[in-house]
C-alpha cells in the first residue's frame, strides 16, 4: 500500500517510461502480478525512488527512479525492464485511476508505434480519438471512437470481462452528457450495443483459453447488465423516439446497425435476435412522423434477407423477426403460420413476445400464444419448462376460470408436479392435492410438514389414504429401515383415526395388517417395539 500519493507529473513520467522501454508482454505480465496482489511494502524514499517488494518465485526488490527511469532496477536479474517493475507502476497508478485503463492506453500506443515503424497506415477517424466526440458525428463514427479507445483490450484474469464493462462506462459514459436528451439516450444505446458486441467477440476468441470458464461466466453476467440497461432505455421510450424526428440520420443509422444483428441467431452469451426484437417492439416501432414508412422499409429488408440466406439458422432468425412484425400489426394467426416454416422451434425464442404481451396486459393474446406453444413446452429443457409454467401461472391469474390451467398442468405431469401441487394448495383444493400425491407415489416423508398440517386442519380424513399407501409401500420394500418408516406412519395413522373418533376402524385395520404380514418376522418385531400388537 502506498504511504504517499505520487504527484501527477511523476505518474506521467512512469507511464511514459513504461511506454517507451517496456515490451507489451512484460506489461501484461506486470498487470497480472499487480492484479493478483503480489506488490507489497510500496514506499517512496529520498523523494524520488519508488520501491516495493514484488512476490514471484521469491520476493524481489524493485526500485523505480522517478528522475532517471533508466536507473530503475530489480533484483530478479532480468536483463532490461521486467514484469516486476511494470507491476509496481500499475500499483502506483492505482492511487490516480483504474490501472486497467493505463494498460489499454500503453497497449494502444505501443501497437500504433509498431505500425508507424512498419509503415502501416492506421485506420482511424480524424480527431475523434484525441478530441471529445462530437454529437453531429453519425453513430458509425461513435463505434469507431469506442473501438479506438479500447483497441487491444486483453482478458488477463477471471474478472476481466466485468472489468471491461465497468471500464467502458467509466471512460465513455459521460461523453454525451452535454448533448440533447434524445441524442444522449441514443448514445447510451450504442454504448450498450458496443459492449454486447465485444463480449460476444471475447467469448468466441477465448473458447480454448485456460480462462474460458471464467470468461463465459463473465460474459453472461455482463450480458445481464446490458439487458438491464436496455430495459432502462425502454423506460425512456418517449425521449428516444424524439430522435427519429430530431436526428433522422442518427436514427436511420441506428436502425441499420441493429438490423445487421438479426442473422446472428445462434447460441452464446448474447442473444442478438432477442435484442433486435426487444428494441423494435419496445422502442423503434411507431417512432417519428414516418413510422409506417420506416416499418415497411425494415420489412422489405427482412424479406430480402430471407431470400438471400443459405444458413438455416440465419433464415430462422429472419423468420422470427418477420413474425414479430405480424404480431406488432395484430396479425397473430399470420405470425403463427409463418413460424410453422421453422425447422426447429425453441420455447425460449418466444420469451420477448410473451414478456411484451404480459407487460401490455394483453392476456388473451398471451394465452393464445401459450396454447400454440404447448407442444414445445412439453419437450422443452427444464429451464425453459419452468419459465413456460411461470408464464401460464401469470396468465391464469387474469382468467375467470382456471379450468384450462388445470388441464394443462395435468397434461404436463409429472414435469409440472411442483407447479400443480403448489397451485392446488394455494387454492385449497385439498382433495385434489391428496389425489395428486397418491397418483405420483409421493410419501408423506417427502412433503412439507406445514402442508400436511394445513390439510389435516381442514379434514383429517383426507390424509388417511396417503398414510395407508405409504405404510403398504414401505412394508413392501422388506428391509429394516423401511419397516421403521412404516411404524412412524402407523403412529400418525393412529392419531388421525383417534382425531376422527374411529377407534374401531383403526383396530380393524391393525388386525388385518397383522394377518397380511404375519410371515414378515422383522416387521412384526418392529410392530412389537412400537407396541402395535393386537
Amino acid at each position: 500500500m502506498l504511504k504517499i500519493k505520487l504527484p501527477k507529473n511523476r505518474i506521467e513520467f512512469l507511464a511514459a517510461g513504461a511506454e517507451k522501454r517496456m515490451k507489451l508482454a512484460v506489461l501484461e505480465r506486470g498487470w497480472e502480478y499487480y492484479h493478483r496482489g503480489l506488490v507489497d511494502n510500496v514506499n517512496l524514499v529520498q523523494g524520488y525512488i519508488l520501491q516495493a517488494d514484488v512476490r514471484g518465485k521469491e520476493i524481489f526488490q524493485v526500485r523505480l527512479d522517478l528522475e532517471q527511469f533508466e536507473r530503475s532496477e530489480c533484483t530478479c536479474g532480468f536483463e532490461g525492464y521486467c514484469k516486476h517493475m511494470a507491476a509496481l507502476i500499475f500499483s502506483a497508478y492505482s492511487a490516480h485511476g483504474r490501472p486497467e485503463l493505463l494498460l489499454m492506453q500503453l497497449k494502444q500506443s505501443i501497437v500504433a508505434r509498431r505500425k508507424a515503424k512498419l509503415g502501416v497506415k492506421t485506420d482511424k477517424a480524424p480527431d475523434t480519438a484525441a478530441a471529445a466526440l462530437l454529437p453531429e458525428l453519425p453513430p458509425k463514427e461513435w463505434a469507431r471512437f469506442f473501438e479506438q479507445r479500447f483497441h487491444g483490450y486483453s482478458l488477463s484474469n477471471q474478472h476481466s470481462v466485468e472489468q471491461f464493462h465497468q471500464a467502458v462506462w467509466d471512460t465513455l459514459g459521460d461523453t454525451a452528457s452535454a448533448w440533447p436528451g434524445p441524442l444522449q439516450a441514443l448514445y447510451r444505446l450504442h454504448v450498450t450495443l458496443y459492449i454486447l458486441g465485444k463480449i460476444d467477440q471475447f467469448h468466441t476468441d477465448n473458447q480454448s483459453s485456460y480462462l474460458s470458464f471464467y470468461i463465459e461466466n463473465g460474459c453472461k453476467i455482463v450480458a445481464g447488465h446490458c439487458w438491464d440497461k436496455l430495459r432502462e432505455l425502454a423506460m425512456e421510450k418517449p425521449v428516444l423516439q424524439e430522435a427519429a424526428s430530431a436526428f433522422p440520420k442518427h436514427w436511420r443509422e441506428t436502425l441499420d446497425s441493429v438490423g445487421a444483428t438479426v442473422t446472428r441467431h445462434r447460441t452464446g452469451p448474447v442473444l442478438w435476435l432477442d435484442v433486435y426484437r426487444f428494441l423494435w417492439w419496445g422502442i423503434f416501432y411507431g417512432a417519428g412522423a414516418n413510422a409506417a414508412e420506416t416499418a415497411d422499409r425494415e420489412l422489405r429488408r427482412l424479406k430480402q434477407l430471407a431470400e438471400q440466406q443459405t444458413s438455416p439458422r440465419a433464415k430462422e432468425g429472419v423468420l422470427l423477426a418477420l413474425a414479430q412484425f405480424d404480431v406488432l400489426e395484430n396479425r397473430d394467426q399470420e405470425a403463427m403460420q409463418r413460424l410453422g416454416e421453422l425447422a426447429t422451434k425453441h420455447f425460449s425464442d418466444f420469451y420477448v413476445l410473451l414478456d411484451r404481451l404480459a407487460g401490455d396486459g394483453q392476456w388473451e393474446r398471451m394465452l393464445s400464444w401459450l396454447r400454440w406453444l404447448l407442444p414445445l413446452l412439453a419437450k422443452a429443457k427444464q429451464e425453459e419448462f419452468n419459465t413456460g409454467c411461470a408464464y401460464w401461472v401469470e396468465a391464469v391469474k387474469h382468467q375467470p376460470s382456471d379450468e384450462e390451467w388445470i388441464k394443462v398442468m395435468l397434461s404436463l405431469l409429472p414435469r409440472s408436479y411442483y407447479y400443480y401441487t403448489d397451485y392446488l394448495m394455494q387454492t385449497r383444493r385439498f382433495r385434489q392435492w391428496v389425489d395428486l400425491q397418491l397418483a405420483t407415489g409421493v410419501t408423506p416423508a417427502s412433503l412439507y410438514t406445514a402442508e400436511l398440517k394445513t390439510v389435516e386442519s381442514h379434514d383429517p380424513s383426507l390424509l388417511l389414504p396417503l398414510f395407508h399407501q405409504s405404510v403398504e409401500r414401505a412394508v413392501a420394500e422388506k428391509n429394516r429401515d423401511s419397516y421403521k418408516l412404516a411404524i412412524r406412519h402407523l403412529k400418525k395413522l393412529n392419531a388421525l383415526y383417534r382425531q376422527l373418533g374411529k377407534v374401531e376402524a383403526w383396530n380393524d385395520y391393525m388386525a388385518r395388517l397383522h394377518i397380511k404380514y404375519a410371515r414378515l418376522r422383522a416387521f412384526k418385531e418392529e410392530l412389537a417395539k412400537g407396541q402395535w400388537t393386537v
